[in-house]
C-alpha cells in the first residue's frame, strides 16, 4: 500500500503546534504541514517554565536537550522574603519550586521554532487565524480571517487555554464548564537588572493575595517580573482587575499601581520598569479539563485540550509526540478519527496522573482569609480554616515534611 499523504493544519505556534510538527514531518507519511498564529510575529516572550518527566526525554530526541540546558535561566533556587528583602526560607534548585530544566517559554518556542522553520514541508503562516471550520467524510474546509479558504485532512488547535479554534471543534455540551479560571491572575514582563541581584526565584507575599516576585534571565541584562493578584476562592474573579484586563495594558498597569503601590521590598523599582516594559503581559491562572478531545478529524493538544497549571509543558510535549505516534500508523486518510481516539485513549490515563494542582492551589500560595502561605521560624505555613500545616527543616535547605497541628496550639 502506497505511503498516505496527510495535509495538515495546526493553529496555535507556542509550544504543542511545533513540537507536533517536527515528529510529523519525520513520520513515514508524506506530509504537508501549515501552522498558522494568531500573532503577526512570533511570539518569543513569556514566564519560566519547567520540563520534568518524559517531555526531557522527548526534547533529547529532538536532539534540543542540550540547547535547553544553554538557555537554563541559571535560577539557582528559590527565597521567601519579608518586605526588607530578608530570605526567610529558601530552597535549592531541584528540590520543589526550580527545576532541573527552568527555561523561558520564550527561548523554548525559539528552540522549536528554529528547529520545524527550515523543513520543506512545514510552513508558518502569522496574523491569519482560522475563523471557521467544516467537516465532511473526507476532509475539513477551513477558513481563515483573511477571507482565503483551504482543505485539510487534519486540523490540530493548540493555541492555549483560550482557544478561539476549540469550539469549532466541539460542541457546547462536551465545552460546559471545561474552562476553570483558578483564582489568579498574574502579570509577567522584564526588567533591568543590577550587578547585585540575586539568582534565586525571589517571592515577596503580602496580605490580601498579592505578591512579588523576580526570576533571573540568561540575559545577564534583564530579569524576570511577576505581580501576581490570588483571589481566596478558584472560580472568584476580581471586577477591578477584570475591568482593566478588559481595557488594555495601559489600564491594566494602572490597575497595578493602585493594587501594588508603597508595597514593600522593590515595589517601587518593579512598577517603575512595568511601565516601560515591551513584553509586558497580564493572564489569567485556568484549568482546561474536557470529557473529550478529538471530533471526526479535528482534535485539541496543549494547553486548548488540557491546561493544566505546573505541568502544561510537559504535557505538551509528550501529547505531541504521542499524538505523532498515532497518525504514523493510519493507512490512509480514512484512519485519520480513529488514530485520534486512540492518542486520546492512551494519553489521557497519563495526563489523568498531572490534571489537578495540589488542594487549594494557587490560593495555597499566598495568605487569604480561608487558605494560604506564611514563613515563620524558617519553616512554611499552610493555613486552612481547621488546620495549620507546617513544612518543616533546619538552616537554609527545608525539608518537605508535613505535620497539621490544631491553630491553638500554634
Amino acid at each position: 500500500m502506497s505511503t498516505p499523504h496527510l495535509k495538515v493544519l495546526i493553529s496555535g505556534a507556542g509550544i504543542a503546534g511545533p513540537c507536533l510538527a517536527y515528529w510529523l514531518a519525520r513520520t513515514r507519511l508524506r506530509t504537508s504541514i501549515t501552522i498558522v498564529e494568531r500573532s503577526r510575529t512570533p511570539r518569543v516572550t513569556g514566564q519560566a517554565i519547567d520540563i520534568h518527566g518524559s517531555a526531557i526525554e522527548i526534547l533529547k530526541r529532538m536532539n534540543l536537550l542540550d540547547a535547553v540546558r544553554s538557555c537554563y535561566t541559571t535560577e539557582e533556587g528559590t527565597a521567601f522574603l519579608d518586605s526588607s528583602g530578608k530570605a526567610i526560607a529558601q530552597f535549592g534548585a531541584g528540590e520543589n519550586f526550580t527545576a532541573q530544566y527552568e527555561i523561558l517559554r520564550g527561548d523554548l518556542s525559539r528552540l522549536l521554532l528554529e528547529a520545524t522553520e527550515t523543513s520543506d514541508n512545514i510552513k508558518y503562516v502569522y496574523g491569519d487565524p482560522i475563523t471557521s471550520l467544516k467537516q465532511t467524510d473526507s476532509d475539513i474546509n477551513v477558513t481563515f480571517a483573511g477571507g482565503s479558504e483551504d482543505t485539510f485532512d487534519l486540523v490540530v488547535a493548540a493555541d492555549g487555554a483560550t482557544s478561539s479554534t476549540r469550539p469549532m471543534i466541539l460542541d457546547e455540551q462536551i465545552l460546559k464548564d471545561g474552562y476553570k479560571f483558578l483564582g489568579q491572575y498574574n502579570a509577567f514582563f522584564s526588567i533591568p537588572s543590577r550587578p547585585d541581584d540575586s539568582r534565586m526565584w525571589q517571592i515577596y507575599n503580602l496580605r490580601k493575595g498579592l505578591c512579588i516576585m523576580k526570576r533571573p534571565h540568561r540575559n545577564p541584562s534583564t530579569m524576570g517580573s511577576y505581580l501576581c493578584i490570588t483571589m481566596p476562592a478558584r472560580g472568584r474573579r476580581d471586577p477591578t482587575v477584570e475591568d482593566a484586563m478588559d481595557k488594555g495594558a495601559d489600564e491594566t498597569k494602572r490597575m497595578l499601581h493602585s493594587y501594588f503601590d508603597d508595597a514593600g521590598w522593590e515595589a517601587k523599582r518593579v512598577l517603575e520598569a512595568m511601565d516601560h516594559a515591551e513584553d509586558f503581559y497580564m493572564s489569567r491562572a485556568a484549568q482546561v479539563k474536557l470529557p473529550k478531545w478529538s471530533n471526526g478529524r479535528a482534535v485539541l493538544l496543549g494547553d486548548a485540550a488540557w491546561a493544566t497549571f505546573g505541568s502544561g509543558t510537559t504535557l505538551a510535549i509528550g501529547g505531541a509526540y504521542m499524538l505523532a505516534g498515532e497518525l504514523s500508523r493510519i493507512q490512509s486518510s480514512s484512519d485519520i478519527p480513529q488514530a485520534l481516539k486512540r492518542y486520546e485513549e492512551i494519553f489521557r490515563p497519563i495526563y489523568t496522573k498531572m490534571e489537578d494542582p495540589i488542594p487549594g492551589f494557587p490560593q495555597i500560595m499566598f495568605p487569604q482569609t480561608a487558605l494560604g502561605l506564611g514563613v515563620r521560624d524558617s519553616a512554611l505555613w499552610f493555613l486552612s480554616k481547621t488546620k495549620v500545616y507546617k513544612l518543616f527543616g533546619g538552616g537554609p535547605e527545608i525539608e518537605w515534611e508535613l505535620q497539621s497541628y490544631d491553630w491553638a496550639d500554634v
